[in-house]
């Protein structure tokens, strides 16, 4: 059942796309991440612990440049301190892995670069609802138990770049709406830090590298009205 609800969505985004004439598409990337509070050390945000995405998209037009873009993908989070002298060896590692079903909005900006206009770059925000599938938590490479929430909700904020009208580049960075580790008595006491807003929040920067299949005329949106037929009585 749990492996259905994680398909269910990539399924209707599918359907939709062919149904709606959406342009379809896939993306890969690189995450930096941190869990706020998570540093055993001095509780701040360094983050140092890597990861990578890798998803599928859908998107189509919801205005005359506005695009309206869907995506399921899976992607590594997490919190990581390396081993080091100064910290007292206070290491560990806490990945973080989910199924993220996202609905974000992409709109260009047209800048004036050398004297020419250019509709390239574009702003975008989004909203994502994320599955955790799969952690795990060491401390001085130990195994250590660990109070999680198993979704996720995270808002972000980003830019992007289209090398071509199918090849694209965006950046982006999220923060979670629902805390990765609970707030409850038992983190209270191990991170002293998760009593204050966003901690044992999920916090991400992204790069993602993406490829939409079809051309601008594959997605929906107005039509110019068909002429009117030739005169006669």
């Amino acid at each position: 059942m749990r492996r259905l609800l994680l398909i269910l969505p990539l399924l209707i985004i599918v359907s939709t796309a062919n149904a709606q004439r959406f342009r379809v598409g896939f993306m890969a990337g690189v995450t930096i991440n941190d869990v706020s509070g998570a540093d055993l050390v001095d509780a701040d945000n360094d983050f140092k612990k890597p990861g990578f995405t890798i998803g599928g998209l859908v998107n189509s037009k919801i205005g005359n440049t506005t695009q309206l873009q869907m995506e399921i993908a899976f992607i590594e989070r997490g919190s990581a301190v390396l081993p080091d002298s100064t910290n007292n060896n206070l290491y560990y590692n806490l990945n973080l892995n989910y199924i993220d079903v996202s609905v974000l909005i992409r709109q260009p900006v047209h800048l004036a670069i050398n004297k020419k206009m250019s509709d390239k770059y574009g702003l975008l925000i989004g909203g994502t609802y994320g599955t955790l599938i799969s952690y795990s938590y060491t401390v001085q490479s130990n195994p250590m138990p660990i109070d999680l929430n198993n979704f996720d909700a995270s808002a972000f904020i980003g830019f992007y770049y289209n090398f071509t009208p199918k090849f694209f580049i965006d950046l982006r960075y999220s923060n979670s709406i629902i805390p990765a580790i609970k707030r409850d008595a038992s983190t209270s006491t191990f991170y002293p830090y998760f009593n204050s807003w966003n901690r044992g929040d999920n916090m991400s920067f992204e790069i993602r590298l993406g490829f939409i299949f079809g051309t601008s005329s594959d997605i929906g949106g107005s039509q110019p009205a068909a002429p009117a037929p030739a005169g006669g009585n």
